[in-house]
């Protein structure tokens, strides 16, 4: 009997009342399907089946189960197969093609453009200098007394209007910085193919753009890692650095060489091994990255903390676990601002990242980098999203 296609593991469902009814939105990251796509819930349960080992059978009887054992014909559970290919849901040859399309199209491009501009932010120059202007209107409120420069900021890639304040008194610290260099940690939600991306591309903006460090990109490419992704796909739509070089764009108008790194999930390896540099493969990564983030470099690490309810895979609603994800968060960020790679690890591995903090390898490969550094926790915000019963959490810290 024919195997079932596997699954995207790249998409996010979210449940969602639409025209009445409870739906699940379907979220694709990579940005193949135009529009918004929804399923019934009903459908959910029969999800784990494409899993690539079960057949049409599994699924027929499956759907007779949920039908209290009346007769499903096979043709049923095909419609079911065809309806997830057509919404993009499922690697299927139609999903390959799309995606090779898009890989050889976005490879092609001298610049990365601004994806999210003219929704999650204005696409006109002086609009989104406007909205900047707007959340950055308190900065002397926020300046820190140290005379130390801020080595590493860490700020928010939530949403510019929810995480607004927090940007706001992040991005206060590096009034009149003028760094050499700016590395750009951020979170890769869409790569799945290595620990570490890396692209030539200037992240272009309504602002303009920062040229790339060619020299650094080519030390780090020369360290040999396997661990690094082999194309730069996974920047095409990821808006966690593209939110921070906006914000740097505005504040630092001269040219200033950038090297923007995606980081891809490390939740695999917090059971093998006892550090984050004990992956085998990274060392030689870490090492070249080391020499680039020196004295004269800003580093921007681009991290969100909890994702906790239905939206992100929870039975129970982020209210009710919200002093747990609380807890944990506060642990992160003490370990961040002791500059303690080791209590970091310890944390996520004790709950087995059971909150999805999706910055933890940011906050992982920064610690390792940069051990002698201390921080200061500039703001912490829990944002409710009524909706989906979920919440995401996040905050900003300057190291020095």
């Amino acid at each position: 009997m024919e195997t079932l296609p596997s699954l995207r593991t790249d998409i996010q469902l979210s449940p969602l009342q639409y025209q009445g009814r409870q739906v699940l939105a379907v979220g694709d990251s990579l940005g193949l399907r135009e529009g918004v796509a929804v399923l019934s819930p009903q459908i959910l349960p029969l999800l784990p089946l494409f899993d690539g080992t079960h057949t049409v059978r599994h699924l027929q009887l499956a759907m007779m189960r949920m039908a209290g054992n009346r007769l499903v014909m096979e043709r049923d559970a095909r419609r079911v197969v065809g309806e997830l290919d057509r919404l993009l849901l499922l690697k299927t040859e139609r999903y390959d093609a799309l995606l090779r399309e898009a890989k050889g199209s976005f490879a092609a491009l001298p610049r990365r453009a601004p994806a999210m501009a003219g929704t999650a932010y204005p696409a006109e120059a002086l609009a989104a200098r406007g909205m900047l202007e707007k959340i950055l209107g308190g900065m002397p409120e926020y300046r820190a007394g140290s005379s130390e420069p801020v080595r590493v900021l860490v700020a928010p890639h939530i949403e510019l209007g929810t995480g607004a304040e927090t940007y706001g008194k992040a991005y206060a610290h590096l009034q009149s910085l003028a760094p050499e260099r700016i590395v750009v940690l951020g979170t890769g939600h869409a790569l799945d193919n290595g620990l570490f991306s890396l692209t030539d591309k200037p992240y272009d903006t309504p602002l303009g753009a920062f040229p790339v460090d060619d020299h650094s990109l080519d030390a780090l490419r020369r360290s040999g890692s396997a661990l690094t992704a082999s194309d730069d796909f996974a920047h095409r739509s990821e808006h966690s650095i593209e939110f921070q070089v906006l914000f740097l764009r505005h504040l630092m108008p001269r040219p200033i060489p950038m090297i923007p790194i995606l980081c891809g999930s490390v939740t695999e390896w917090l059971d093998r091994v006892e550090r984050p540099g004990a992956i085998p493969g990274v060392s030689a990564f870490l090492d070249a990255l080391r020499v680039i983030v020196d004295h004269r470099t800003l580093v921007v690490a681009a991290i969100d903390l909890s994702h906790v309810g239905p939206k992100f895979g929870d039975s129970e609603p982020a209210h009710a676990l919200e002093p747990d994800f609380r807890e944990h968060d506060r642990r992160l960020l003490d370990a961040l601002c002791n500059g303690s790679v080791i209590d970091l690890w310890s944390e996520a591995r004790r709950v087995g990242d059971r909150y999805h903090v999706c910055g933890l390898p940011v906050l992982a490969w920064l610690l390792e980098l940069l051990p002698d550094l201390r921080g200061h926790l500039l703001d912490y915000r829990v944002w409710h999203e009524a909706a989906t019963r979920s919440a995401v959490s996040f905050a900003g810290v300057v190291l020095r």
